[in-house]
């Protein structure tokens, strides 16, 4: 069993042992002395399934349990599995169980299972090299809200005008994507995403833009070609097909994108992105 398995399992456990309980992230992430840039994905890939998702799905498997084979009430279930109220308990058992928690102890659980909806796991032709990236300088501008949508793009569009004028585009300028949070937990409205144009010349005013230093360091690049809507899948083949087989240690700094071509000028099909994640 290599380290990361001992590790996540240190947190499934945990997890199992405190189902009462409300679970923080970042202290799951230390528990595990796992990154908290890289947890949810880590966790995700493992499990094939969101951690949150996962979380409330073993919560409801047990109350199932509890309800099958104990004489407990409804209510005193739903407090021992961590939800605030039985009407909050009722309705997520309802569904995920398509039948109310009473009906379910009423019928003696019967044939009520839950079934995830699991799909056809699509795996993608990825190259990979380790780099030594130098230290360098971004102009950035934080978008909010889905990924995608028409901020993401005005965003671009404004960072990517302001450059131009200011000669800060040439032969080898950079442009990065970074995603600070994980869609699974964060609401969409709040999700934040930045679009980042490298520059090489010092610049006196950044309009409303910001500088951003990016460390540099040891990175494992893959890249992908392919649609951006594929990228978590993505993320979850390279995590279970380079950081858990080869246990890559990752440092403390967030994962970033280089675009390496326009989705204004290129087909979804021929867009290549290369995926830097930071490692030791």
């Amino acid at each position: 069993m290599n380290s990361y398995q001992v590790r996540i399992n240190k947190v499934l456990s945990h997890i199992d042992f405190h189902l009462d309980e409300k679970q923080d992230l970042n202290s799951l992430a230390e528990m595990a002395f796992l990154s908290k840039f890289h947890f949810h994905r880590i966790m995700s890939s493992y499990l094939g399934e969101p951690l949150a998702v996962y979380i409330n799905r073993i919560k409801l498997e047990k109350a199932a349990i509890l309800l099958k084979y104990s004489d407990n009430p409804i209510e005193k279930i739903a407090y021992t599995i961590g939800y605030e109220s039985p009407t909050s308990f009722t309705k997520s058992f309802k569904k995920a169980f398509k039948v109310s928690p009473t009906d379910f102890k009423r019928n003696n659980a019967g044939n009520f299972t839950i079934k995830p909806k699991l799909k056809a796991v699509k795996q993608f032709d990825l190259s990979s090299e380790i780099r030594q990236i130098k230290p360098f300088k971004a102009l950035t501008y934080q978008v909010k809200g889905k990924v995608g949508d028409e901020k993401t793009y005005e965003g671009w569009a404004g960072l990517v005008s302001f450059s131009s004028e200011n000669c800060l585009i040439d032969a080898l300028t950079k442009y990065i994507a970074v995603h600070w949070d994980d869609p699974t937990i964060t609401k969409e409205h709040n999700l934040r995403y930045d679009a980042c144009i490298s520059i090489n010349k010092e610049l006196n005013q950044t309009g409303k833009f910001t500088l951003k230093q990016f460390p540099g360091g040891k990175y494992l690049c893959v890249s992908y070609q392919g649609d951006y809507m594929f990228l978590p899948d993505v993320y979850n083949q390279i995590f279970k097909t380079y950081i858990f087989k080869h246990n890559f240690r990752l440092r403390e700094e967030p994962v970033f994108e280089e675009l390496l071509n326009s989705i204004n000028d290129t087909p979804k099909k021929k867009l290549v992105t290369v995926i830097h994640i930071p490692i030791e």
